[in-house]
This record gives C-alpha cells, structure tokens and sequence, in this order.
C-alpha cells in the first residue's frame, strides 16, 4: 500500500491513497460512520447521480490499520483555487452552499467550506471529499461558515466589487482573506450594503472580539437551530449568485480576431492533427491556450487536453461558452507557474508536477516568453526539452508584426541574442530532433513537431 497523499493529512478521520492506478480513501472508525450514514441516504445516491459529488465504492476487506476503504475514480487533474477563472471560483461556491443545504435535509452535515474540496471534470464542479461529510448534531452551528467566507465569498468580493483578481491572494495565502482584510479593501458605500455588514464588518468586529476564544459550545448550549444554518445558507446563494465580473475586452478575449491568427487556424490544426495521429497521446498540455481552439482538437482526438492560459479573461469566456469534454482549464502565468505549496512544500505540487503530459502544444507562445518575459531563447526550449515529449511549437520571427508591437518600448540592446530562425534551429537541434516542419503563409513563422533527443 502505497503511504497517504501528501495533500491528505488534515482530517484525521479520512485520508486518501493513491495506490498506482487506483484511489483509495482510508477512514477511520469516525470516518466509517460518516460514510455509513451518508451512502444510506437517499441525497448520496441523487448527488452523485446528478454529478455533483464523486462516486465510491466501499471496500469489503480494507487495508490493516484502516476501520474502512473507500474507491474513487481517478480524475484527470487536480487543480487548485488560484488556479481558476472568477466563474469556476462562483460555480464551486454554489455547489458547496447546494450540497450542504441538502445534506442537512437529510440529517447531514458538511464539516468543512474549502474550494480545495471541489474540482472540475468536464467543464462542472464536482464535490470529492466524501471524508466531510458526517451526521448533524442538534445545536451544532455551520462549522464552515468562516472558512466559506474566506476562501469562496471574500475571493469572489475582491474580483466583483473591486476589480482585482483573487488568484495572487490564494496563491500566497491559501487559508484565504480574512475578513478584517476584506473590511480593509471595500469602500465605505460597500461596508454598508447588507451583505458587507453582515458578512465582513460584523464578522471582522467578532473575530477581533471573540479572539483565542471558542464560541462552538456556547452556541450548542444556547440552542443553535438548523433553521438559521439554513436561513445563511440560503442568504449567501442569492448573495453568490449575484455577483458579476465583466471580462469583456480584458486581455487578449479578441486575440483570435487578429489577421494572422484567423488565417493560419486551419493550417495550424492539420499540422497539430497528424502530430497527434503519430503520438497517440493520453494528455496533451495546451501552453498559451487561448479559446482552447487546440485543445478541443487534440480531445477530439482521444487526449486529455489541459488548456494552460495567464489570461483569466480569455479562460472565463472559454469557461462561459464551454470548454467541452476532456478539457481542463488552468489558470496559470507561464513565466511564473503555479509551484509547490503548502506543508513541508509538498501538500499541494506544482502545476507540471500534476499536469505531466505526453505531447505539448506550443502555439503563439515562445515569443511572448521571449519579448515579453524577457526569458532567453536557449532557457524556453530547454524548458519545452524538459517535459520529455514531443512538441509542436511556432517559431516566430523578430521581423513578425506581433514581435513588432511587442518590443516597441524596447532597445536592441535590451533583447536577448538568438532570436532570429537560424538561432532557434541550433537550439532545437542540440536537445530535439526535429519530425517534420511547416512554414507559414507570411514568411515570419514556422511550426515544429519535435521529439526530444
């Protein structure tokens, strides 16, 4: 039996295994009764029929040490919070706040409100921490309350009513804003909306109040009723739902409206197609995706595609309009990928840790790592030598329009050397052979199928 993922440790009552190709969950005697009664209610088996929670089988013999073992399907990827669009972020909160309500119609509860407990398969949310659930006990009030706001509302606030992504603050604060933070950002006129009072301004007044303190008890003593649970509940989804974020014209949403873009679409595709009729991959990773244009292409044709954009407006209206099956979407600047975070650096892995892939599209990107990022030649096609696949990937030319424009601020001086084709093609030759080749309509661009030497 292979030792607990190293993301699994907080709940001691459930860890999760994952023993080669299978998914296992490990529970412990309190775990085993808060599996118990959640598969003999009628919400589990609508839940998952319905897509909204993870299936499991439960094992008849489980491994020594454990009370009982649980199966999970395996997912394509897991991705992180800091890692999603403003309406992934909403979708998720409003499956946690849906589940929870109905769970409690059922006698149930969830013991904790973490987006960590949710991923996405398919383009939909879907809960998979079955370990969170348990039985409700009478007078308990909803446990998760501070850490929903934290990680859900807040997140969600900062992007709708201030303008500023929440992804940087996840990032670097996993646990989430506070609400004497989220006090701090709002402006007056928002402090004093119902939901701004209720949710940050009181909330921060208790945390400052009620510090090193334990309310649990006394909210069990003075008859805390599943009522109010319910009647928060209840608030906080009309509240979710409301919120907006306008990414029209942010980013590069009209990128594929550019002249050389829609012109070479088809080009790029067929040269993509016949790279993947060679390779036959399992996951291909979309570097730069865009409208996961090639993405789809490559889950047409049997992979699972991961659409990799820095842009959140570009994947919010891929995420909007549907990425289709076998897509995932990840939120992540290339020149500064998501890494490995949380305890002794390993409970959450970095992004190419998890997303390993068996070919790699590269398209329209190396030269906005280049001009824009500044990162030397040789240093981008080492790092594409690195994911040990084969990559198909555009070359641009100093002389191309897009490079144009996107060193205009910028002296010679200011570049790095190696930039022009024959450049590029010694570097490629030392750590690549080059498959096959293509060049483009204007002169200034040539794709590459390369497998690495």
């Amino acid at each position: 039996m292979s030792p607990a993922d190293p993301g699994s440790f907080r709940d001691p009552s459930s860890r999760v295994v994952v023993d080669g190709p299978r998914v296992l969950r490990l529970l412990d005697e309190r775990g085993l009764e808060g599996w118990r009664a959640l598969v003999a209610s009628p919400f589990y088996e609508a839940a998952v029929a319905d897509g909204r929670l993870i299936s499991a089988t439960e094992l008849d013999a489980p491994p020594d040490g454990a009370a009982g073992a649980l199966e999970h399907p395996r997912l394509p990827l897991i991705t992180y919070p800091y890692e999603w669009t403003f309406s992934m972020l909403k979708d998720a909160a409003l499956l946690q706040l849906g589940l929870l309500e109905d769970a409690l119609a059922a006698g149930l509860t969830i013991k904790d409100a973490t987006p960590y407990n949710i991923q996405f398969v398919d383009g939909r949310p879907v809960f998979i921490d079955i370990g969170s659930f348990e039985v409700y006990r009478a007078g308990e009030p909803w446990i998760g309350y501070r850490q929903f706001t934290r990680q859900f509302l807040f997140p969600l606030l900062l992007r709708a009513w201030r303008g500023v992504p929440f992804q940087p603050w996840l990032r670097g604060q996993p646990e989430g804003i506070t609400a004497a933070e989220m006090r701090a950002m709002l402006p007056g006129r928002r402090r004093l909306q119902p939901a701004g009072l209720l949710h940050v301004v009181l909330q921060a007044r208790m945390e400052r109040k009620m510090a090193g303190r334990s309310v649990r008890q006394d909210l069990q003593r003075a008859g805390f009723r599943v009522e109010l649970i319910l009647a928060n509940i209840r608030k906080l989804r009309r509240l979710v739902s409301s919120l907006e974020w306008d990414a029209t014209g942010e980013g590069w949403t009209d990128y594929q409206a550019c002249c050389h873009v829609e012109r070479d679409r088809a080009t790029k595709g067929e040269f993509l197609v016949a790279a993947l009729q060679r390779a036959h991959p399992g996951r291909v990773v979309d570097l730069g995706a865009n409208d996961g244009h090639f993405s789809r292409i490559a889950a047409e044709h049997g992979a699972h595609a991961i659409a990799v954009d820095g842009d959140e407006a570009v994947l919010e209206a891929l995420y909007r309009g549907g990425a289709g099956e076998h897509v995932s979407l990840v939120l992540s600047d290339l020149a500064n990928p998501s890494p490995h975070q949380g305890w002794a650096g390993v409970e959450r892995p970095g992004l190419f840790e998890r997303a390993r892939p068996d070919l790699v599209i590269a398209y329209g990107l190396i030269h906005h790592l280049i001009y824009t990022s500044s990162i030397p030649p040789a240093a981008v096609t080492e790092w594409l030598r690195g994911f040990g696949c084969p990559v198909v990937v555009e070359f641009v030319a100093p002389e191309d329009e897009m490079v144009v424009a996107l060193i205009g601020n910028k002296l010679v001086e200011e570049l790095h050397t190696g930039r022009d084709e024959a450049a590029f093609r010694q570097v490629v030759a030392e750590r690549f052979t080059v498959r096959s080749e293509l060049s483009l309509g204007t002169g200034t661009r040539v794709l590459f199928e390369l497998d690495p030497r």
